[in-house]
C-alpha cells in the first residue's frame, strides 16, 4: 500500500515538473591500477551543456570495497573546494577528493548531497553513486545500503557500469531504504529496509566537458524512462562518454529525494 501511494505521489510530481539540474561525481579516469591516485570531482549543474552552478558542501560520503565493506570517509579532512568556469563566465564552486585503491576490484563512491534549492516549493536531496574499476571485476553489484538509517533512493546496477560500448543497453533496479515497524509501516529508529522504487520517473543525461554551442531540442538531450512496478529500468546509451542516470523519487515534506548513478561508456575501436 505504501510502495502504490508512494508511486502515485511520484507520478504527479513529475509529471509537473521537469529537472535539469543534476550532481555530477567524477573520477578524473574511469579505471585505475592498484595504488594509483585518482581524482573525483562533485559539481552541480548542467551535464550536457556543461553549465555549472555552485555545489554545496556535501552532506556526507562513503566508499564500498571491492569485497562489500563500508567504509564512512571524513569529508571534513578529504574534501577541497575549487572553483569551475560557471554560466556567463562566472566561477563556481566544485568539491574534489584524492583517493587510491589498495585492493584490486570495484570501489563504489556515494555522495550524500546536501539540499539544493529547485523552486519555493521544492528542495533536491541526491544519493550519487560512481564505481571506479582497479584492475579486476569484482564488487560492482555490491547491494550495500550505502548511508545507515539515512533513508533516500538508490539505483543498483544491473548491467556492469564499465566497460561498455555506444549502443548498448544497461538495466538498473530504483530502490528505497524506509524504516518499517512489524506491520510495514514507517517507524522513527527501526532498521532500514529496501522496498523497489516502483514506477519512478528515470532521465538519462550524457555529460560533456565543455559547453555546448548548439545544444539540441530538449527531448534530445534529457532522455526519459519510467521503472516497472518493481523497480527496473533499461536505456540505451548510444555515445562515448560519461552518461548520469538519476531517480526522481518521492518527497519528504519540502524535500524531493534523487539517486543518480554514473556510467562510463567507452570509446569503440
Amino acid at each position: 500500500m505504501r510502495q502504490l501511494a508512494t508511486a502515485l505521489a511520484i507520478m504527479l510530481l513529475t509529471s509537473r515538473l521537469g529537472f535539469a539540474h543534476y550532481n555530477m561525481l567524477l573520477p578524473d579516469k574511469p579505471w585505475a591500477e592498484k595504488g594509483e591516485k585518482v581524482t573525483f570531482t562533485y559539481q552541480f549543474g548542467h551535464p550536457y551543456e556543461h553549465e555549472l552552478s555552485d555545489a554545496p558542501k556535501p552532506a556526507a560520503l562513503v566508499v564500498i570495497t571491492p569485497t562489500g565493506e563500508r567504509h564512512q570517509l571524513d569529508i571534513e579532512k578529504l574534501l577541497t573546494p575549487v572553483k569551475k568556469n560557471g554560466a556567463d563566465g562566472k566561477k563556481v564552486t566544485a568539491w574534489q577528493f584524492r583517493y587510491t585503491p589498495v585492493e584490486r576490484g570495484d570501489h563504489t563512491f556515494v555522495l550524500k548531497t546536501a539540499q539544493i534549492k529547485h523552486d519555493d516549493n521544492t528542495f533536491i536531496e541526491d544519493n550519487v553513486r560512481v564505481v571506479l574499476h582497479v584492475q579486476t571485476q569484482n564488487g560492482w553489484d555490491h547491494a550495500v545500503d550505502p548511508f545507515l538509517r539515512g533513508g533516500g533512493y538508490d539505483i543498483r546496477p544491473y548491467t556492469r557500469p564499465y566497460g561498455l560500448l555506444p549502443g548498448m543497453v544497461f538495466k538498473g533496479q530504483v530502490v528505497e531504504f524506509v524504516r518499517l515497524d512489524v506491520l510495514g509501516k514507517p517507524a522513527i529508529g527501526a532498521d532500514p529496509a529496501i522496498i523497489a522504487g516502483g514506477f519512478a520517473r528515470v532521465e538519462i543525461e550524457k555529460y560533456n566537458d565543455k559547453p555546448v554551442k548548439n545544444p539540441p531540442v530538449d527531448e534530445l538531450v534529457t532522455f526519459v524512462t519510467k521503472a516497472d512496478r518493481d523497480g527496473h529500468f533499461v536505456t540505451t546509451l548510444p555515445e562515448a562518454g560519461w552518461w548520469g542516470i538519476t531517480a526522481v523519487g518521492g518527497r519528504q515534506g519540502k524535500v524531493l529525494q534523487r539517486a543518480t548513478l554514473w556510467v562510463h561508456v567507452d570509446e569503440k575501436k
